[in-house]
């Protein structure tokens, strides 16, 4: 053992030679004390940075259940998807339809009845290329447009560059017209197509070349307005029937016939005709059906359910270690309880039918604490009533000024936002407190393990200085024994 210099091999007085580890080990019951207390909230620091993580699991699911679509899911069928296909979000309602399409929209296309044998040939000067898309003027005699072009800057442009050039018009919030040049394997045709479907203001062609169009080519010639021909006649819309009654769309994705329902038309019906913009003759219906999809409310119900238990086992897991005598894990319990045995309400007073999670068949194990669905209780509320589920989870006040208690999910994640408020939360306030205490651990820790190197620096001394007299005192009862031997 060194000390200062001093080392002590062992001891001339017959002393243990770990007989100052024996004594400073002596001298370590505060610092066992303040090693236990700083590994009991080492864990408990970890056991509440996992519980508000569970915690925020719970407040996220409650969140997403806030948005009245997470309530309700559909399941959409149709008995030809050849013809029709079908989709519905979550306002849509539960239903059967019979469904034909006489006809279905087409988009307006305008192309060169004869085009330009060489893609490089280009319009001489005072070229004029005017158009009309959904009753506004474009191009050199257009109305003013960003960005635009003139007589000016047609001249030496090829018909690529013309098509560039209406592909770059500013159309504002309409959809626009698509400009291409199309090669047949012998001439160049320019093509414009609507780029929304049907006809423009019940009936109308949505573009029209404007008899000012005059444009010569170095090489093909001249051409006007009559060299531009309806590539598929003028443009229709989509009409159908829907249970019996005539409905027309300029698009064939149907979105506003039946709320949230989106109708994909895809072919005519067999055996279905169109006279005077109708449906003429019915042929073999498509059927389409909208379901409520009890499987994935219930899928959804299961996770929120899950989040909450998990927390419960979380802390039933910790009550004998780490959160072994707190008080705050079993008061997010009981809070968290509260909220779901609290009534739902709305302005007028408690929802009806349900109120509460209990009225569904939700039911709490008297062991574990732990919450269920009662399938056949909560199959009963789907059946009774589905919407009053959704209501349950996501009934809002209108104002700040109403007080009634809002849905299960607004009031779960408010709690669990409250409790883990970075500014006065309880979850927070504890972690925080943990870490104070920690710290003030760990210099207590410092400075005991410097007040036991000093007590070992002390003792060490003390015995190499008692170890060296002996050893000298040693030292001299042996030169006297030798100097009374030599007097024999």
């Amino acid at each position: 053992m060194a000390i200062g210099g001093v080392t002590i091999s062992g001891m001339a007085s017959g002393l243990p030679p770990d007989l100052v580890d024996k004594l400073v080990e002596a001298q370590k019951t505060n610092l066992k004390a303040y090693q236990r207390d700083k590994d009991f909230y080492t864990s408990q620091q970890t056991s509440f940075g996992e519980l508000e993580t569970k915690m925020l699991a719970l407040e996220t699911k409650a969140k997403e259940l806030q948005d009245t679509s997470a309530w309700s899911p559909h399941t959409t069928s149709t008995s030809d998807s050849d013809r029709i296909t079908i989709t519905a979000d979550s306002s849509a309602q539960s239903s059967m339809h019979s469904v034909v399409v006489g006809q279905l929209a087409t988009y307006d296309m305008v192309s060169m009845t004869t085009g330009v044998t060489d893609k490089n040939d280009t319009m001489g000067a005072g070229a004029d290329f005017t158009f009309t898309y959904n009753g506004t003027k474009y191009g050199t005699s257009g109305d003013t447009q960003t960005p635009g072009f003139d007589s000016a800057s047609l001249e030496n442009q090829t018909l690529y560059d013309l098509a560039s050039k209406i592909n770059g018009i500013d159309y504002g919030d309409q959809s626009g017209v698509s400009a291409s040049v199309l090669f047949d394997g012998s001439q160049y045709r320019l093509i414009l197509t609507a780029k929304d479907s049907g006809t423009y203001n019940n009936g109308g062609d949505r573009i029209t070349l404007e008899g000012s169009t005059s444009f010569s080519m170095a090489a093909a010639g001249s051409f006007d307005v009559n060299s531009f021909e309806k590539t598929n006649g003028s443009p229709q819309d989509a009409i159908l029937k829907i249970d019996g009654i005539d409905v027309t769309s300029t698009s064939n994705q149907v979105t506003t016939a039946l709320t949230g329902v989106t109708l994909q038309l895809k072919s005519i019906t067999s055996g279905t005709t169109v006279a005077n913009g109708k449906v003429d003759a019915t042929g073999t219906p498509v059927n389409v059906t909208i379901q409520d999809d009890k499987t994935a409310l219930k899928t959804t119900l299961t996770g929120f359910v899950d989040a909450f238990n998990g927390i419960i086992d979380y802390v039933n897991l910790h009550k004998t270690d780490s959160l072994n005598g707190d008080s705050l894990s079993r008061s997010v319990i009981s809070q968290m309880r509260g909220v779901l045995n609290t009534k739902t309400q709305s302005a007028t007073g408690d929802l009806t039918p349900f109120s509460t999670l209990a009225e569904m068949g939700l039911r709490t194990d008297q062991k574990t604490g732990k919450i269920s669905f009662n399938g056949t209780s909560l199959d009963a509320a789907l059946t009774t009533d589905f919407n009053s589920v959704t209501r349950l989870f996501t009934s809002k006040h209108a104002d700040s000024s109403e007080t009634f208690n809002e849905g299960l999910a607004y009031r779960m994640a408010d709690l669990i936002d409250t409790l883990t408020s970075s500014t006065g939360g309880a979850v927070t306030g504890k972690k925080d407190g943990i870490k104070a205490r920690l710290d003030r651990l760990d210099k207590s820790i410092t400075r005991e393990n410097a007040r036991l190197d000093k007590i070992r620096e002390t003792l060490t001394r003390k015995f190499s200085n008692l170890e060296q007299m002996i050893s000298r005192m040693n030292s001299a009862s042996g030169s006297m024994m030798s100097s009374l031997d030599k007097l024999k």
